[in-house]
């Protein structure tokens, strides 16, 4: 079934295991790492006791320099700017000293990574009663705004604890690779980048440090430089750049009708220019959702995780797939609805336009679930099979985001669910990569149908699984318990608020649900029960404790957030939600009092992992996980190769006249003509006797398209690489 993963899993081992580790040389870099994790464990402590437990009456803060502290604290308005700049700062002096003192580099990412989120957790305090704002004026040209409220905060604690915790697992993994200097300069340009994202106060300082997170992304993804790598690579940065192109057009388009790129809310402005405002916002999610995962614009997405170096899958799907959703959410929250003082009721006439996207949303998030995890069930490769679980998950958000803007002044749920799931998703699903991880380093097999039996050999490992296969799945007393039974809430809403038919939604999301459960018996089965085959028995396993210790903390962090699901949504998501116009009544008769724990969810959940269950023995006993689907069904061939053809077709007449380019055109088209010629009777020879009409035309389609696909997106990308540096620079010149 996975022949092409395992040629390449055997490939890709045999390139890491030429590259020797010395543990000796590394005792500096594991000593310094304990002690930043015990640190950074003492921060969260206290963080968690000043913010829930009142601490801060057992500490004289009146007066002496605790005081002098606290008030710096709650009026320095230059955080946002140092953030940004310690990855960036660091990044530098590691590549200077990184190829000669690896240690001293790999230390300064931790120690950076750090410094970082305690910056980041001190500014709780001014955002818990406001929001920091903080201006360059001069900075581009147009100028960039920093503007951070509780829904940044969200994203800056999430993306600093994961990263970190990935910096301290990255140092044994990365050390059988090449490139490792090259990989931690990008690692922490990626970083920053996300920093920026999240803390932009307009679309357009969001945009530049979005379009830098993807350029400086790709490096992470095409690192091990094989044939696989750089076709994923290649799959990664044209949908990127397309992603990119959309926003910045519906950012001129904004700023047009509007007169503003801030992030404030514009619905009274929008809803005078017809159509034009959902043209706007569709491309703003198309943007958005191509990093999002967001099906049809996903397929980058399962040819980039499994090919990625394991601390960069981690952060992919831990992450950056989560900053696509950010930003769906921020535009769509802002841009489409009224200011507070515009609002009387759900019902009012300017939430019409919200209403109706919010209705398209919902259903985009229901299919990118379902093609998720249906295609995920299909995998014997565990990082393939973790990345389409990746686009599933995100439907979870994405849906959840669509019943933000649907319901409009009474979307609240469908906005706490989303931002909650975005936490949940990125703690349990980085330790499901570095398992993935620590396997591979182990076995150089990632197919889970040739393993079995593992959790003998890798107890600790075993156990990091077990923990986040719970909380995907949504199992009582972990992580994602909370967060789906928000999200659940949420779609009942959509149909007891507005339009009966998202009862089939719920009926899907209940159905899809069961399917994640099944996934991850298997995964846990195939992988740590059952026998150990006989290959593994008498093998010396290696013991990674640093890594352990990365899984464990993250581990930790899943268990305390499934027993305190009531701690993120008192202090982060309630806070978070009075930043957007939604009705205050609301959210207290309906989130403030939210009891997770109440019989009605819990009974909810049982036959749930039933049908999981069942879905399992079916699969096995019918191989359902083995199918084959045609090719003229992928994604690629159609949606995007019937836009290939009208693009082509557009070219061609834009070039019409032009007598190079027509010479050229037609040179083009006859050499096309030829080969596809060629190669139609070639494919029909081998087919004629199986295929049908249909399958016989798909499949020319097919080596077509493969053929020439490349080199056609290739020229594209370079002429909207030109257009898209030309209208920045008279962005810059004419702001």
């Amino acid at each position: 079934m996975n022949s092409s993963h395992d040629a390449h899993d055997l490939q890709h081992g045999d390139i890491i295991s030429s590259v020797p580790i010395n543990s000796k040389h590394s005792k500096a870099f594991y000593i310094n790492s304990i002690v930043v994790f015990f640190l950074s464990a003492v921060a969260l402590i206290a963080f968690y006791g000043f913010t829930a437990l009142d601490w801060a009456s057992y500490v004289n803060l009146e007066t002496g320099f605790l005081a002098e502290i606290a008030n710096f604290i709650h009026h320095y308005d230059k955080f946002p700017l140092l953030i940004v700049l310690i990855p960036v700062i660091g990044c530098i002096i590691q590549s200077y000293k990184g190829s000669r003192y690896e240690n001293f580099r790999d230390c300064m990412v931790v120690n950076t990574t750090f410094l970082t989120l305690l910056l980041v957790l001190a500014m709780y305090p001014q955002l818990s009663h406001g929001k920091i704002v903080f201006r360059m004026s001069e900075a581009m040209g147009f100028g960039l705004m920093f503007k951070v409220d509780m829904i940044s905060m969200i994203m800056l604690v999430t993306t600093s604890i994961l990263w970190l915790a990935v910096s301290i697992y990255a140092h044994d993994y990365m050390a059988h690779e090449n490139h490792r200097n090259r990989f931690y300069f990008f690692l922490s340009i990626t970083y920053a980048a996300i920093l920026g994202t999240v803390m932009a106060g307009d679309i357009f300082t969001m945009f530049l440090f979005f379009e830098v997170m993807t350029f400086s992304s790709y490096m992470l993804v095409t690192h091990c430089e094989h044939d696989e790598c750089i076709e994923a690579g290649y799959s990664y940065i044209y949908m990127g750049v397309m992603g990119g192109l959309s926003i910045l057009l519906g950012m001129i388009l904004l700023y047009i009708n509007t007169g503003t790129l801030e992030f404030m809310p514009l619905a009274s402005k929008l809803q005078d220019i017809g159509v034009m405002k959902y043209v706007i916002m569709a491309l703003f999610i198309l943007g958005f959702g191509v990093k999002a995962g967001m099906v049809p614009v996903h397929i980058w997405l399962p040819k980039a995780h499994p090919v990625a170096p394991t601390p960069a899958s981690a952060l992919l799907s831990g992450i950056m797939i989560k900053i696509g959703a950010y930003g769906i959410l921020r535009v769509t929250t802002s841009y489409f609805f009224p200011a507070a003082s515009e609002v009387t009721s759900y019902k009012d006439p300017i939430w019409y336009a919200a209403k109706n996207l919010g209705a398209v949303i919902i259903w985009i998030g229901i299919i990118t679930m379902a093609v998720g995890v249906f295609m995920a069930l299909q995998q014997g490769n565990m990082k393939k099979m973790l990345a389409y679980h990746s686009v599933s998950q995100m439907g979870y958000i994405i849906m959840g985001i669509g019943v933000a803007v649907y319901l409009g002044y009474k979307g609240a749920m469908g906005f706490s669910g989303a931002l909650y799931h975005i936490i949940n998703h990125a703690l349990f699903k980085s330790i499901l990569f570095m398992v993935a991880g620590v396997i591979y380093l182990q076995l150089h097999d990632l197919n889970m149908y040739n393993l079995g039996g593992l959790w003998r050999k890798l107890p600790f490992t075993a156990a990091a699984c077990l923990v986040a296969a719970l909380g995907i799945t949504g199992m009582p007393g972990f992580n994602g318990f909370a967060s789906k039974s928000i999200l659940h809430h949420a779609i009942i809403e959509a149909y007891e608020y507005g339009h009966p038919s998202f009862k089939y939604a719920e009926y899907l999301f209940t159905i899809i649900s069961a399917g994640t459960v099944c996934s991850f018996i298997k995964l846990f089965g195939f992988t740590f029960l059952g026998k150990l085959p006989e290959k593994y028995k008498k093998m010396d396993f290696t013991k990674y404790r640093i890594m352990d210790m990365a899984m464990g903390g993250l581990a930790a962090l899943v268990l305390f957030v499934g027993l305190k699901p009531e701690f993120i949504l008192n202090k982060f998501l309630i806070p978070a939600l009075h930043n957007v116009t939604y009705d205050h009544h609301f959210i207290v008769e309906h989130i403030e009092h939210i009891h997770f724990f109440n019989s009605h969810d819990l009974m909810g959940m049982i036959p749930v992992y039933i049908m999981g269950a069942v879905i399992f023995f079916l699969g096995i006993k019918f191989h359902l996980f083995h199918l084959h689907l045609p090719e003229w069904l992928r994604v690629e061939y159609l949606v995007f190769l019937p836009i290939n053809k009208a693009l082509q077709f557009v070219t061609d007449k834009m070039t019409h006249g032009h007598d190079r380019s027509l010479e050229a055109g037609e040179s083009m088209i006859n050499g096309v003509s030829t080969a596809l010629n060629i190669m139609t009777e070639e494919h029909e020879a081998r087919t004629a006797n199986k295929d049908g009409i249909i399958e016989r035309l798909a499949s020319t389609i097919s080596v077509f398209t493969h053929k020439y696909e490349m080199s056609i997106i290739k020229s594209d990308v370079v002429i909207y690489s030109i257009i898209l540096t030309s209208v920045l620079a008279i962005l810059i010149i004419f702001s």
